[in-house]
């Protein structure tokens, strides 16, 4: 009896330690955001999950530059570049059903392109090794013209000719998503957001990520608005559904993590999509930055922003940790708060 007095102490005492540890915790990354936005220098939500729960989530701010509503963890944000790791994980899920190998031509999939379209490999344009250039969105807002899905791929069927040859250096563009797409549709004879939402969203109970049809939002329901430092919103047009991924902060979670388990494509697969075509400071791969250790991920970084939305998701597998930020009032200081929260958890 005196045994299990004793035991039962123990276990109550660590209990007592891991709760007043979690508050002080809570606490520290409370006053930080707390502060941050005070300062006008955040304004967004913010979740941290540590072993599939939640170590801390808040929201801090305004909906939109009204400054009327209060942010919620319901509200959506746009996710910036990180939208290009749909196209590439739908690549190597039709990889694996032997559906297209990763060095055929993009020709063989997307027919009528130029010349260039038989030297450009599926791995080129996923490592953003293609020699195309960027997509030229002042030549779209400068002279009011509306981008559309079909508009950024006819500038990309456009192009005359490459910045490199195919494979041998790296430029970062929004071509190389927008192909992927094109070839995931030609093949599966699906429109995009039908083929993510049978083969990725619903199967996976990601109900929260979403293409929308337009910016701004015709929508505006629990969606966040994006405002500068003015208060300002964003003045900018788009109609390009492909590009326009928006996201709550549980559900960017539950992606990474869905990855890093190997639940939507294999190891083998994710391994490949971490590859870059050339190592140095500010290349990435199409799950931006992955760090690898005797076969096994360590830790994934991707960053994103549009306009003043920017996200940061970054997943620390060996202490099973994932931080996610999302604002709507860009101030460049994402990583910051995350590596300062990092330390705080560890």
């Amino acid at each position: 009896m005196k045994l299990l007095r004793t035991k039962s102490f123990i276990y109550s005492w660590l209990l007592f330690i891991s709760i007043f540890n979690l508050y002080s915790q809570n606490n520290k990354i409370d006053e930080l955001l707390k502060k941050s936005h005070f300062e006008n220098s955040f304004n967004g939500n913010v979740l941290v999950m540590q072993n599939d729960s939640v170590i801390y989530e808040n929201s801090y701010g305004f909906v939109d530059a009204t400054k009327n509503s209060a942010l919620n963890t319901k509200h959506q944000f746009m996710i910036g570049s990180i939208y290009k790791e749909f196209p590439a994980v739908a690549i190597m899920q039709l990889k694996e059903k032997n559906l297209l190998k990763v060095n055929d031509p993009v020709s063989k999939f997307i027919p009528n392109l130029p010349t260039w379209g038989k030297s450009i490999t599926i791995k080129n344009v996923l490592q953003y090794a293609s020699g195309l250039p960027k997509i030229n969105w002042g030549n779209y807002f400068g002279k009011g013209i509306l981008p559309t899905n079909e508009l950024l791929f006819k500038e990309i069927v456009n192009t005359s000719s490459l910045a490199f040859t195919p494979g041998t250096d790296y430029l970062y563009t929004n071509a190389s998503p927008i192909l992927l797409i094109r070839i995931i549709e030609n093949i599966s004879k699906l429109d995009f957001e039908t083929y993510l939402t049978q083969n990725i969203f619903t199967p996976n109970g990601l109900k929260n990520i979403k293409l929308q049809n337009e910016f701004p939002f015709s929508n505006k329901k629990n969606m966040a608005v994006p405002f500068n430092r003015d208060f300002k919103e964003d003045p900018y047009k788009l109609k390009a559904k492909h590009v326009l991924f928006t996201s709550d902060t549980k559900d960017l979670y539950r992606w990474f993590s869905l990855l890093a388990n190997h639940k939507i494509i294999s190891k083998k697969s994710l391994q490949f999509l971490s590859k870059t075509v050339k190592e140095g400071e500010h290349i990435q791969s199409p799950l931006g930055n992955c760090t690898w250790e005797n076969d096994t991920l360590i830790q994934q970084s991707h960053h994103g922003s549009s306009g003043n939305y920017e996200c940061l998701v970054q997943r620390f597998n060996k202490d099973n940790i994932c931080i996610v930020i999302l604002t709507n009032q860009k101030n460049r200081n994402v990583f910051e708060l995350s590596t300062k929260i990092l330390t705080m958890i560890r």
